[in-house]
């Protein structure tokens, strides 16, 4: 059979990305912790690129309207309306309201000092206060060894006789179980409070025990001593008979123990390499006096960049340099440096174009979720996809995505992941709704139940039903996991 070669021509279109393009896709996906360290990196490889003083290190202090401005503008739309509201704004974005007039400002200043030093290292931050502490060298030992033994919460889950053995074993470090539990009780009066605790009732004991004057405290001791197994089980029927509380003060200790945090070690792991931090928010969001949402970018720490005053005059004198007198070794020289000079101006321009694309997709959230955001209800909370806030705001999907990607944003009630604000939809009596009405009404269903005789996923879909959510069995069990909640014969 005879081979026959032909050649033919195709037009074919085909997108790149332009070196500027895949800048601010990286930089765009970067949490405010990640975009620092890509800063530093950046700024060490590029000699000519300087830190603004003064002012330039902002911290994203400038409040934003959520329904002004046009979205592609970014952040150079918020400046004009917002400039009478910003001085008094950008002390008091980080006092936002514990949820109830119960709780005096001072932790509210507590939790700010705290957030001071949420850019180090929760390894770090334990570490400095060890010194603090009129130790000797073998106390001192035992306490760092009980620092590297915290799990991701925060927490010595590990018991200390176990721990004697390992030092021992791994250390060849003799102690006892009683030395530790004395180094222990050091380390429980670390900030923040609540770290070192063996479980979580502990935890949350050792941060009420820390506040004097914090509401229902009392009330929280004797549950968190006293009540251990029927507090882990939610069993708030039978805490509220023995300790002959109404329906009003559980509601107001549940709501009380909201302000505490199960987890203060945020994560933590057990090398300087991979040591986790605090969880960072990217956003902050507030309704502001005059009822009106308004969010900042928090850039704490991010420094603005700028072009050394050096490079426009080494770019005027190279401009004159006539090329081809110059030997080899001189003109890469000069090339390399031009190049340097190139990339600085690209990285500079691909921070604002990343700043306006987090600002628009904010915006966008705030306008398309605005009633959680007033209320603090999750089941305020409307369906909303990728394609949503791409529409609202004029950017591609790809790049929505990004900026959802690693981002948490602070509110009056919890900080959450961005992407936690997109939810699938369900369907009520015909109606869409979110999917978080239902996981709302799921929850309530058991916390109302008895505990003696818990509902099964068999009862918990047919009482959905009844309340007009189209939902399965096996739906049900899904988001049952979802929230955490054991099954009937472990809730009994």
């Amino acid at each position: 059979m005879a081979q026959i070669l032909t050649q033919t021509q195709r037009q074919e279109q085909r997108q790149q990305l332009s070196a500027q393009q895949v800048l601010v896709a990286r930089l765009t996906e970067l949490s405010v912790e990640e975009l620092r360290a890509a800063i530093e990196t950046e700024c060490e490889a590029n000699p000519w690129l300087e830190r603004k003083d003064g002012p330039g290190e902002a911290d994203g202090a400038d409040l934003a309207e959520a329904d002004g401005g046009n979205e592609t503008e970014g952040a150079d739309a918020q400046e004009d309306s917002m400039d009478a509201y910003r001085e008094s704004a950008a002390d008091t974005a980080d006092e936002a309201d514990w949820g109830s007039d119960e709780f005096p400002a001072a932790y509210t200043e507590e939790r700010n000092r705290r957030e001071e030093s949420e850019v180090l290292s929760f390894y770090d931050i334990l570490m400095r206060q060890v010194g603090e502490y009129d130790l000797d060298e073998h106390q001192r030992t035992l306490l760092e060894y009980l620092i590297g033994s915290l799990d991701g919460d925060g927490l010595l889950r590990t018991p200390l006789y176990q721990i004697a053995d390992e030092l021992d074993i791994n250390q060849g470090i003799r102690t006892t179980e009683r030395e530790l539990e004395a180094v222990w009780k050091i380390l429980t009066e670390f900030e923040p409070y609540g770290v070192g605790a063996r479980n979580l009732c502990e935890c949350l004991l050792i941060q009420v025990r820390h506040m004097p004057d914090f509401p229902r405290r009392q009330q929280l001791i004797t549950i968190f001593e006293d009540y251990k197994e029927e507090f882990e089980r939610n069993h708030w029927d039978v805490i509220s008979r023995k300790m002959k509380l109404t329906e009003a003060d559980v509601a107001a200790i549940r709501r009380a123990i909201q302000h505490l945090n199960p987890s203060p070690g945020g994560s933590v792991g057990r090398s300087l390499d991979d040591m986790a931090h605090f969880v960072v928010p990217d956003f902050k969001v507030q309704v502001n006096e005059y009822g009106e949402v308004q969010f900042r970018l928090c850039e704490n720490g991010v420094p603005q960049l700028q072009l050394s005053e050096d490079s426009s005059d080494w770019l005027d004198v190279y401009a004159k340099e006539d090329e081809a007198a110059l030997r080899q070794d001189v003109l890469d020289a000069i090339r390399y440096k031009r190049d340097l000079i190139e990339r600085g101006k690209l990285f500079i321009q691909a921070l604002v174009l990343r700043r306006n694309s987090l600002t628009s997709v904010m915006r966008a959230i705030i306008r398309l979720q605005e009633p959680f955001f007033r209320e603090g209800d999750e089941a305020l909370l409307r369906p909303m996809r990728m394609e949503d806030v791409a529409q609202a705001t004029g950017l591609d999907v790809s790049t929505v995505s990004r900026v959802c990607k690693s981002k948490n944003v602070q509110t009056d009630v919890g900080t959450y992941p961005l992407r936690w604000f997109f939810t699938h939809s369900a369907r009520k009596e015909g109606a869409e709704l979110s999917v978080r009405h239902i996981l709302s009404a799921l929850k309530q269903l058991v916390e109302g139940e008895d505990k003696r005789h818990p509902y099964s996923d068999d009862d918990l879909t047919a009482a959905l039903q009844q309340q007009g959510y189209d939902v399965a069995r096996r739906t049900v069990a899904k988001y049952r996991e979802q929230l955490g909640i054991p099954n009937s014969r472990m809730r009994r």
